[in-house]
């Protein structure tokens, strides 16, 4: 019996390390105060297995095979706007990211502000057809910035877009009373706004400076105007990374798994610090088994069995109370169905 327990948790860590999300981040700014560390840094705390790249150290980006290696690309340019590796170090199209972006399976973050400007100078820049901020990023204008266009006031905090796509955004605001240069965009039809300019009589207030692109066919690209490094507190940044690896981590899983899989297990809240809401749709039979809850590296923590739960309404419903010396991190909630398994990412914060 004991060999039998230990082969599944084989099975188990092995299912997980296949399955974990890979990420490349590449440091693209020569700034001294260490924001891409900073951000590489919450990955750590997140428990996500990523790749660092220092871009802008060795004068040279990754290449498309090499980006392709991953599941997501984050590019952090921070405040920096001076020889960006993301134009090839010399103000010109990098032919590799545009070969990664064209592959229908590429995903891209790009965070920072500036990164317009090393480019094309100040706003406003009209981006025709064919432009790589059009073609790739979704963006058609770069109308300002704030501080510059703003009368010197700089933004106060960013906030979420109305019936924007990715669930659990919070507004951000800086770890200075607001924050210069961070950049507004018009977007083409296609394009999703996510942030807004934020700030109550502000004179940038509601321009958009957080998008996604995801063109049918084509890569998913986020873009944040503004450089989240300089977010006001280490759990803010936590928070929103989280929220935003958890949500693009369910965007591939439902381009990847049948879709009766892919929503199986809801979880909330979301970010949570003790107790934990699991919903399954009603068609799961209690018969299915656990749904086990592991660490991120896969490690058993607790299983909750599913003939245990309550209906409500269409869904069955599960509880989960965190045993009180839980560290907090990323854990996961799986469950198995046949030759299928659906799980979902939840990330444990102290209030």
């Amino acid at each position: 019996m004991k060999k039998l327990f230990y082969l599944l948790l084989l099975l188990i860590l092995a299912f997980r390390a296949e399955a974990q999300f890979k990420i490349m981040f590449v440091d693209d700014s020569g700034d001294t105060f260490g924001n891409s560390e900073n951000l590489a840094a919450t990955l750590d705390s997140l428990g996500y297995d990523y790749i660092y790249i220092d871009a802008y150290g060795n004068s040279l980006g990754p290449t498309a095979d090499q980006m392709s290696e991953y599941d997501l690309v984050i590019w952090h340019t921070s405040s920096w706007g001076a020889s960006l590796q993301l134009w090839g170090g010399g103000d010109s199209t990098n032919t590799e990211l545009v070969q990664y972006l064209s592959q229908p399976d590429a995903n891209l973050w790009l965070i920072g502000l500036d990164f317009v400007y090393d480019r094309y100078g100040p706003a406003p820049v009209d981006f025709p057809q064919g432009d790589f901020v059009f073609e790739h990023l979704g963006i058609a204008r770069h109308i300002s910035q704030s501080y510059a266009d703003d009368g010197n006031q700089g933004v106060p905090f960013v906030t979420p877009a109305d019936a924007q796509p990715i669930t659990g955004l919070g507004d951000i605001n800086w770890q200075f009373s607001t924050l210069w240069y961070a950049d507004g965009f018009e977007l083409r039809p296609e394009a999703e706004p996510v942030y807004h300019f934020g700030g109550s009589g502000y004179a940038l207030e509601g321009q958009v400076t957080g998008v996604w692109y995801h063109p049918a066919g084509g890569a998913r690209v986020l873009t944040y105007g503004f450089d989240l490094s300089l977010a006001s507190s280490l759990d803010l940044i936590k928070t929103n990374f989280a929220t935003v690896l958890d949500w693009w981590e369910g965007q591939l899983s439902a381009a990847s798994e049948p879709a009766g899989m892919a929503a199986s297990i809801r979880v909330s809240p979301n970010p949570f610090s003790d107790r934990l809401e699991i919903r399954l749709p009603g068609s799961v039979a209690r018969s299915s088994g656990n749904i086990l809850i592991s660490d991120a590296a896969g490690r058993p923590v607790a299983r909750v069995a599913v003939q245990n739960a309550v209906q409500s309404g269409d869904d069955l419903v599960l509880y989960w109370q965190a045993p009180a010396d839980l560290p907090d991190g990323i854990y996961h909630c799986s469950l198995k169905s046949g030759e299928q398994v659906a799980a979902v990412k939840v990330l444990k914060m102290r209030k």
